[in-house]
């Protein structure tokens, strides 16, 4: 079975852990806590996907690393995780509960990359039509691209509106072509 096919079991199990604990916002914050640490430390993903370490020694660890920092269900969770064998994919089964969390709360999250900064207005305006487009409540971010030459790049989970200015030239000249075509 493909790990994200298990990390998407994994997040759905955890998903009806925090409705059933009705804590959902504060264990979702300690979730990202430790989504945070595994993707922002090489060594943690490291010593999580080694064979060679033990399962009681990464349980150590994990528990020594966030035991004041998150939840006992939490870290009962993660702990499970290690005793099911399944803690080299911890990163995934994270990524994927944020996923079907954005999805119960109907969040989409759009990242926009654009070739200057858009002005407050701007921003608004973007979201307002992502928002009637997805018809969900839209978080975005913004990221400067200076190999765009106008326009925006913005990705929508695997959509990508295309809205540069290099992008909009292309779709032009296969235009012009087919018309020329016709004649």
């Amino acid at each position: 079975m493909s790990n994200v096919r298990v990390a998407t079991r994994y997040a759905s199990a955890l998903m009806e852990l925090t409705n059933e604990q009705k804590k959902s916002n504060a264990i979702a914050e300690d979730l990202l806590t430790v989504k945070n640490a595994v993707d922002s430390s090489r060594d943690l993903r490291n010593v999580l996907a080694s064979p060679i370490v033990a399962k009681d020694k990464k349980q150590a660890i994990i528990r020594e690393l966030f035991k004041k920092k998150i939840n006992e269900v939490v870290l009962g969770y993660i702990q499970e995780i290690v005793v099911k064998g399944r803690e080299n994919i911890l990163g995934e089964i994270l990524a994927q509960y944020f996923v079907l969390r954005d999805e119960q709360l109907g969040i989409v999250r759009v990242s926009v990359k654009t070739s200057i900064e858009f002005s407050s207005k701007q921003e608004k305006d973007l979201v307002k039509q992502l928002e009637v487009m997805t018809k969900k409540k839209v978080e975005i971010t913004f990221s400067l691209d200076k190999t765009i030459k106008g326009g925006f790049i913005a990705r929508v989970g695997d959509t990508v509106l295309d809205g540069s200015v290099k992008r909009q030239l292309e779709i032009l000249k296969v235009k012009l072509k087919q018309g020329s075509l016709n004649n």
